[in-house]
């Protein structure tokens, strides 16, 4: 009964072979999660701070709410699809992709505050926002 058979070398190297693609895609489908989340995160921030930066009155507060309601959203998405499947979480790239989103983000919102209504500084900012996150999500993506 205590009896285990014998493998071959060829064998163990199919079992390791399959246990390495095994690893490969469960961490690939971890991960998915928060490439759409910094994506998403980049495109929702730079759309909005950029309608912020053009837009007065009403508008701007429809923008504003808007974009809160989608980051609030976000976020709610993000830690439901992350339950119980941490790819990197609190991870150095984790920590990395936020505060350079983050840094971005506090540069578009300097110039929705002191450069209201300047559309090319405006669009400036928020691409960097967008690339900032794109190129953070790409990084994850071939990791």
């Amino acid at each position: 009964m205590d009896h285990t058979p014998a493998m071959t070398a060829s064998e163990a190297q199919l079992l390791l072979d399959r246990a390495d693609r095994l690893s490969h895609a469960a961490h690939n489908a971890t991960r998915w999660p928060y490439i759409s989340f910094i994506l998403a995160l980049g495109v929702a921030t730079s759309m909005g701070t950029f309608a912020m930066a053009v837009t007065t009155g009403d508008t701007f507060g429809l923008a504003y709410v808007s974009l809160l309601a989608v980051v609030f959203a976000l976020i709610i998405f993000f830690v439901v699809s992350i339950q119980g499947r941490a790819a990197f979480a609190r991870g150095r790239r984790w920590t990395a992709y936020i505060a350079s989103w983050f840094a971005s983000y506090a540069l578009a919102l300097a110039v929705v505050i002191w450069a209201h209504g300047d559309v090319l500084l405006a669009a400036l900012a928020s691409g960097l926002v967008l690339v900032v996150s794109l190129v953070c999500a790409a990084r994850e993506a071939r990791s």
